[in-house]
């Protein structure tokens, strides 16, 4: 209970320095610590999400010298460092257009252990969903959960080495643009006596110090460059997974960002996107304990769509608990992500207020000293309106629940300010493939007869998930994002693995060459694990044989049928999953 009361303290700390954080944390004038050529790796893993991970194991077991650059001291992405421990999973059943009789059940086919990739069906097998939230089948504590994933790292041994608290800090590129020749990188370390093993401060007000190569009054650094050895045939091969798409914008890779005119099309708006959120976990305590009050605004905060039901405080206790059974009581553990409405004008601790990555060419104009190619005054919003949730919801318990009751708890999110170690993103930069490729969502619906998305030839991945939007205000999207898009179970072609220009890197996860639109069907865990598998084993074959991406895509028929050794790319569709409807 201590280290909860003095979560808020730190949080409140970091938000009053956070003007004058960036000058403060930095040496001026130090000279930056000597280079460490890295040179034995085959697959150099820029990192940070769900795909990832699973990208770092798969090219490991696939015999590739595996390098995974994590910018956290956690692996896993959403599932533990972004603190979104509920496992999405397709939950919708396609209903029928008239005069058909049959209806759908996407989240049968979704749910079908054929469907998964065998390592995450293993991980979710291993769970307990120890709160029965009702978001999810799998709801759970990420400190926890870091501890499952520590086996499947041994398992690889020395064939992966894991960067922890390392970011990209530069891309190097040939002269034609076409390959990556190094990426280098910035390794922190916390000095003696900071606590929380650095993340006693809220991300905006550290950021500057984690991408700067200097030693810092918090952290000593080391510069990493990973790259071939002198002399060597080829360079290593790279993979895109971040989640704010850093490696796309330091090499000048064609991208997008935002949304697009048209579904598939490569022209649009790139300041028009999802809304960012800051995960946190709020524990209900059997005696009211004080707790330092945050002094940021409340404005605009509700229970969002659920605005004037009787039960909305339980329900939003109840929709993300990691802790917990039945109504509210003490010992609960409540993780705390729930959405803002447009409509309604209010909600929780969602961040639509701003767009988190600056236009494409404010980015490249910061190509020269990188700090993460993101807006910090909105990573600031999404923190300071995370807290003000907290105080919010607290303050709004029902009768029967003293607010005094409901506290931050930092440990189970491994940091002392309160918050996640970093925020939850929906959509992010996302790569422009072969030829000009993103896959559309037009490859991801269809009829109900139809039984899958589009059959690609080149199909690598698997994926199921409605499109989920949550967009920011003030900002009109196209028409065609406003229909409703309800997928059929799809595949992910190879294509979406690849850049139209640089030959020697793979993406995976949200960074994927797809749409705004597509993005939002497959952001969610199992087809980032899915697609960091796929991904993790052809850069494995790529490194192994020298061939480009292009002459990969050649040898589609070799690669899939080592991807399918480790993740499904043909779905098995269960007879229970269409069903008849009543005739009225």
């Amino acid at each position: 209970m201590l280290r909860s009361l003095h979560t808020l303290t730190l949080a409140l700390a970091a938000m009053a320095t956070l003007t004058n954080s960036f000058f403060a944390t930095t040496a001026v004038g130090a000279e930056a610590p000597k280079t460490i050529d890295l040179t034995d790796y085959d697959v150099v893993i820029a990192g940070g999400s769900t795909a990832a991970f699973a990208a770092a194991i798969a090219s490991a077991e696939s015999g590739a010298r595996t390098a995974l650059l994590e910018p956290t001291d956690w692996v896993g992405g959403q599932l533990t460092s972004s603190g979104v421990p509920a496992v999405d999973e397709a939950w919708h059943t396609i209903q029928p257009k008239s005069p058909a009789t049959e209806a759908y059940s996407v989240a049968k086919v979704a749910r079908t252990p054929a469907n998964i990739t065998p390592s995450f069906h293993a991980l979710m097998e291993g769970l307990e969903n120890p709160a029965n939230c009702w978001v999810s089948r799998f709801c759970y504590c990420p400190d926890s959960f870091v501890r499952q994933l520590e086996p499947l790292q041994a398992k690889v041994g020395d064939k992966l080495t894991v960067y922890l608290d390392t970011v990209v800090k530069n891309v190097e590129t040939s002269p034609d643009g076409k390959r990556i020749i190094s990426i280098t990188a910035i390794e922190r370390k916390p000095r003696a006596g900071v606590l929380h093993n650095g993340y006693d401060r809220l991300p905006s007000q550290d950021l500057a110090d984690w991408y700067s190569p200097h030693d810092s009054a918090r952290f000593t650094k080391r510069v990493l460059k990973f790259a071939a050895a002198p002399g060597a045939k080829r360079s290593p091969v790279f993979i895109e997974a971040t989640e704010w798409g850093e490696v796309l914008a330091l090499a000048d890779a064609p991208y997008l960002q935002g949304v697009e005119s048209t579904d598939g099309g490569l022209e649009g708006d790139d300041r028009g996107g999802q809304a960012t959120v800051y995960c946190f976990v709020e524990e209900f305590l059997e005696n009211p304990a004080d707790e330092p009050k945050a002094n940021v605004p409340l404005d605009r905060m509700g229970f969002a769509t659920y605005e004037g039901r009787d039960d909305a405080w339980e329900k939003v206790w109840t929709y993300r608990r990691i802790r917990g059974k039945g109504a509210p009581a003490p010992g609960d553990l409540c993780l705390q992500n729930w959405g803002y409405s447009d409509k309604v004008g209010n909600g929780g601790n969602d961040y639509p207020f701003g767009y988190l990555f600056p236009s494409k060419a404010d980015a490249a104009a910061t190509r020269d000293d990188w700090q993460g190619g993101v807006d910090v005054k909105v990573l600031a919003g999404a923190e300071e309106r995370a807290l003000g949730w907290h105080e919010w919801f607290k303050a709004n318990a029902p009768e029967g629940i003293n607010p005094k009751q409901i506290v931050l708890n930092s440990s189970v999110l491994g940091t002392g300010h309160g918050l996640a170690k970093l925020p939850y993103i929906r959509d992010t930069r996302r790569s422009i493939g072969l030829d000009g490729y993103v896959l559309p969502m037009e490859d991801m619906v269809g009829e109900i007869a139809e039984r899958t998305g589009t059959k690609f030839d080149d199909r690598i991945a698997l994926g199921a998930y409605p499109a989920d939007i949550h967009p920011i205000t003030g900002f009109t999207f196209p028409k065609y994002v406003y229909k409703y898009h309800d997928t059929l179970p799809f595949y992910i072609p190879f294509r979406s693995l690849t850049n139209d220009r640089v030959e020697n890197m793979l993406v995976a996860g949200k960074t994927m060459a797809q749409s705004f639109l597509a993005n939002s069907a497959t952001r969610l865990h199992p087809t980032e694990w899915s697609t960091g598998t796929a991904a993790g084993v052809a850069a494995a074959y790529m490194a192994k044989t020298g061939k480009t991406s292009r002459q990969a895509l050649e040898s589609i028929d070799e690669v899939q049928k080592l991807v399918a050794e480790k993740t499904p790319i043909d779905w098995t569709i269960p007879t229970d999953a269409v069903s008849e409807v009543a005739k009225k």
